[in-house]
């Protein structure tokens, strides 16, 4: 069993506000549900500047201390959220998630691997998925449009991810794609999924929050049920769920036994 939440701040016009915002709901989490395994953020959670060089951080800058101050002081396993940050050795700046365990440690971090839309001419993409530890099972972050393509859930399913994280940042047109994408990788790899999306407005754009954990209904195999739980719409706010891994882990090995390599399978243009 595993014991996960998403927090739902509200994007706000300042920094120091957005800490408070984030650690007001942390807080108001853990008085609701003390037993936490671990709690994820959205892709974005800190203000957007019109300067766009003003939104990129120094490696491991502000955020990444608040972050890691906050997994410290609460004592919780804490998935960042996607920061974007400048580093030395790259010649573009990376959108990249971490992790940091309850006793304020940084585990690792994930740089986002399919960039969307401006992003492919500001970042530097990922070539790497990495698989974390969290006590006996293991996870893999998907940053947003990761989540989009089936082979890097599909990846890390077959590399023994028991879990899949996905900070994000949707706007309201594109909920329902979303959903849909969310509801086929958990199907498609019988892995329960995890999507912390932004909650705010910037540019023009509403990013509507509705956050979501899906796992699967014990004892439905063939069909499999999904069960969904959902965060505040237009709302700050946070969602829990308590997910049992061993049968979606169960359901996986039968669903893997019956995939067919696509090099053994035949195109033929009539």
């Amino acid at each position: 069993m595993i014991n996960v939440a998403c927090i739902q701040p509200k994007v706000l016009q300042n920094r120091e506000k957005c800490y408070f915002e984030v650690e007001t709901l942390l807080k108001k989490l853990i008085e609701n549900r003390q037993k936490l395994d671990i709690v994820c953020l959205p892709e974005r959670w800190v203000p957007f500047e019109l300067n766009f060089s003003n939104n990129f951080q120094e490696e491991r800058g502000s955020d990444f201390l608040f972050i890691k101050k906050l997994a410290y002081e609460y004592s919780i396993n804490i998935i960042s959220g996607a920061i974007w940050e400048k580093r030395k050795k790259n010649f573009k700046p990376a959108i990249t998630s971490y992790y940091f365990n309850n006793r304020g440690e940084e585990i690792g971090r994930q740089d986002k691997i399919h960039l969307y839309s401006y992003e492919k001419e500001q970042f530097e993409s990922s070539q790497e998925l990495k698989i974390f530890k969290l006590n006996s099972n293991n996870f893999s972050i998907l940053i947003c449009f990761d989540m989009a393509f089936f082979e890097t859930p599909r990846l890390a399913a077959e590399y023994g991810a028991d879990i899949l994280f996905s900070p994000t940042q949707i706007r309201e047109e594109g909920m329902e794609n979303w959903e849909t994408y969310l509801k086929a990788r958990a199907l498609e790899n019988r892995i329960p999924v995890v999507g912390c999306n932004t909650f705010g407005y910037f540019f023009k754009r509403k990013f509507p929050g509705n956050s979501k954990i899906i796992s699967f209904i014990k004892g439905h195999i063939s069909p499999s049920k999904l069960k969904i739980t959902e965060g505040p719409f237009n709302s700050n706010g946070f969602l829990y769920d308590n997910i049992d891994l061993s049968f979606p882990s169960k359901i996986r090995k039968l669903r893997f036994k019956e995939i067919k390599e696509k090099n053994k399978i035949n195109v033929k243009k009539i």
